[in-house]
């Protein structure tokens, strides 16, 4: 009954957050930055392309929870499509994975304390890896969880549902594709947010402390 009480209330506390003129102007901000990280992709191998917008949508769950992270997906997804100028129609369906992968950065990152990471040298960061397990496994769940469930299965089904190239008889073998593929990004994408989630946090507190300090 608690874990209910406390997954629910994540949502509600959450949505909470949308009375702040605070959250709004921050989330505003980060769903800009995700707009434009849509459109910043490497592609190291043929097959393997790492983008950088989750970093924006998963900074979003971490400061302001689910509920206002899934709402942000809609806006980054229709002004995403709106200015990558895609000749495939608009889908809606695609917009549900977003806000999916939205909600499920929330639910695992609202309210986190990122590691610090030590740059000192490569021992001292991987040191201080080690020792923040709890912490790395948040954000390994977080990506694990919208890998499997937004990536591999949503996406997949989507496409056969609009007639992209995949029939249902070659579903599971697309889907196959798509684990290793997910299995691959996972942990370049989880190093990713190690990187980047801490000095996001650290900027954000240090911006609104100030601004407590001066008023």
């Amino acid at each position: 009954m608690a874990f209910f009480l406390n997954f629910f209330g994540k949502f509600k506390r959450s949505a909470q957050e949308l009375k702040s003129i605070r959250c709004l102007a921050v989330t505003a901000v980060l769903i800009a930055l995700a707009c434009i990280l849509k459109t910043l992709t490497i592609q190291p191998l043929p097959t393997l392309k790492i983008g950088f917008a989750f970093v924006a949508i998963s900074a979003i769950g971490m400061l302001y929870g689910p509920t206002v992270a899934g709402l942000s997906c809609v806006a980054t997804d229709v002004i995403g499509y709106l200015i990558s100028n895609q000749q495939q129609g608009f889908s809606p369906l695609f917009t549900l994975v977003e806000v999916t992968g939205g909600v499920i950065y929330g639910i695992f990152l609202y309210g986190f304390d990122p590691i610090k990471p030590d740059f000192t040298s490569a021992k001292s960061f991987w040191t201080g890896i080690r020792s923040n397990i709890p912490s790395v496994l948040r954000i390994v769940g977080a990506k694990f969880t919208i890998n499997l469930v937004c990536n591999v299965f949503m996406n997949t089904l989507f496409l056969m549902i609009m007639g992209y190239g995949i029939l249902p008889e070659t579903f599971w073998i697309k889907v196959g594709e798509r684990v290793i593929k997910n299995a691959t990004m996972l942990p370049i994408e989880v190093f990713i947010l190690l990187l980047t989630l801490f000095p996001i946090k650290a900027a954000y507190s240090a911006v609104f402390k100030k601004h407590r300090q001066s008023v």
